[in-house]
């Protein structure tokens, strides 16, 4: 048997979004605050205007909209909206039109009820917002994370073809880039390393002329803003160029071959390809206007989406990484960069993040460490270093609570029982695991690795 739609039908009848909203906030929830009770009492005046109270009724209906504001609100806006039935009371005694048997029971079991649904609000969308950030880091990292897989299988096939033509990878140019970006930032340049990005895509993607331009937001569109640097002997790009309008309205790389681009298109550029990071926030654009007839291919286009985007990643976060990384050396851009999401994570909505430092003396801290990184799991990062001559592991270990910290542990002291014969104390291993809702991380981790 077919569900009925509750959701759908409700919709429907009362115009969705017009009267459910996602989000109303500033004058907008103030404004219902105030007008919502108001109505509701205006109504029953005009239902029942000797009894404006609604106390003769077998339900107290006048105090439902103090409690729709409570539950759409929280505990305060409620108890605001509880205010005019207080002044609806001293209205009807000035009139005369008070039950003679009114108990103030009616404003305490009412307000009773206001606090309980305020409360259930707040909790709720406490929880709510704590899910939607796990959604949107899981997301923003699985994004990167097929990214960065792609990038290696382009540079895998690539390699295999060009292995004699080209020195070095794609990996290694891709991590000179990431550096320049994080050690240019403190210049705050609109797209430090930009330079480097376009000798790299004119390497392995064969481009000859194109530019750089940054975007800015004016109201809710995006518009074309400076030229920040160019290879080559580029055409200019206009605002009202159509492959740039394509890819800023579907945030991916347009090209002149595109289904979309109309025959009487105008546009000087062969390729239009935005700089979107892992979050959506688009950085800039790249326009290209001269690049072989052969390099203009799908293999070829896909590696400049992600380049781009893996560049747009590592500008977004090079000031915060930089900062880490001016701190601690030895940290590597990847733990870093994921280091300062996890304690954004931790300080904006309160999700427990662990790290376990691992310290190894002993006859064996040369081999326990190099089995240990083979047996890694893909979910946490893992920071080798050296302090005072003894080998340590830093694991770091996203939206992990103390269960799972917990649990970590005792199947890693379960390895080495097998593999090594011996547990933690035994095998001269110390560990130092850092709470991010306790301690703070960076703190921590700097005083554990200063020599």
């Amino acid at each position: 048997m077919p569900r009925f739609d509750f959701s759908g039908f409700f919709k429907r009848i009362t115009g969705g979004k017009a009267l459910a909203p996602e989000q109303v906030t500033g004058w907008a929830q103030w404004l219902e605050v105030a007008l919502i009770p108001w109505v509701a009492i205006g109504l029953a005046w005009l239902a029942r205007p000797d009894d404006p109270l609604l106390a003769d009724t077998l339900f107290p209906w006048l105090w439902f909209a103090p409690v729709l504001i409570a539950l759409r609100y929280g505990v305060l806006p409620g108890l605001l909206g509880s205010l005019p039935m207080l002044l609806n009371w001293l209205l009807a005694d000035h009139f005369g039109v008070v039950p003679k048997d009114f108990s103030p029971e009616y404003f305490f079991g009412g307000g009773l009820l206001v606090l309980v649904c305020g409360e259930f609000s707040d909790v709720w969308r406490d929880r709510n917002l704590r899910m939607e950030e796990t959604y949107l880091y899981v997301t923003e990292r699985l994004s990167r994370l097929t990214k960065r897989h792609l990038l290696l299988n382009l540079s895998h096939d690539r390699l295999e073809q060009e292995m004699l033509a080209r020195p070095g990878s794609l990996r290694d140019a891709l991590a000179r880039l990431r550096s320049i970006a994080i050690e240019r930032s403190q210049d705050q340049l609109p797209m430090p390393g930009a330079a480097g990005l376009l000798q790299l895509l004119s390497q392995y993607v064969n481009i000859e002329s194109a530019a750089l331009y940054t975007v800015e937001e004016r109201g809710s569109s995006l518009v074309l803003g400076a030229l920040v640097t160019r290879v080559g002997d580029p055409a200019a790009l206009t605002p009202n160029d159509e492959l740039l309008r394509l890819a800023l309205e579907s945030r991916s790389l347009a090209h002149i071959a595109s289904q979309d681009v109309s025959l009487e298109s105008q546009s000087k550029q062969l390729v239009v390809a935005p700089l979107v990071a892992g979050n959506d926030t688009l950085i800039g654009v790249l326009a290209v206007t001269r690049m072989p007839f052969f390099s203009l291919n799908l293999e070829n286009l896909q590696m400049m989406s992600v380049i781009l985007a893996y560049y747009a990643d590592n500008i977004r976060h090079a000031p915060d990484v930089r900062r880490v990384q001016e701190r601690l050396p030895t940290m590597p851009a990847l733990f870093a960069e994921e280091l300062v999401r996890m304690m954004l994570m931790q300080k904006k909505v309160g999700i427990p993040s662990h790290i376990v430092v691992m310290s190894f003396g002993g006859t064996q801290r040369e081999e326990i460490p190099a089995e240990f990184l083979r047996i890694k799991r893909g979910l946490d990062l893992y920071w080798q270093t050296q302090v005072k001559g003894q080998p340590v592991i830093a694991v770091l270990m996203p939206f992990a609570s103390q269960a799972s910290k917990d649990g970590f542990l005792q199947r890693i002291e379960d390895w080495l029982l097998s593999r090594f014969g011996g547990n933690f104390d035994s095998l001269g291993i110390h560990l130092r695991p850092i709470d991010f809702a306790l301690e703070d991380p960076l703190e921590v981790l700097a005083e554990l690795t200063k020599e």
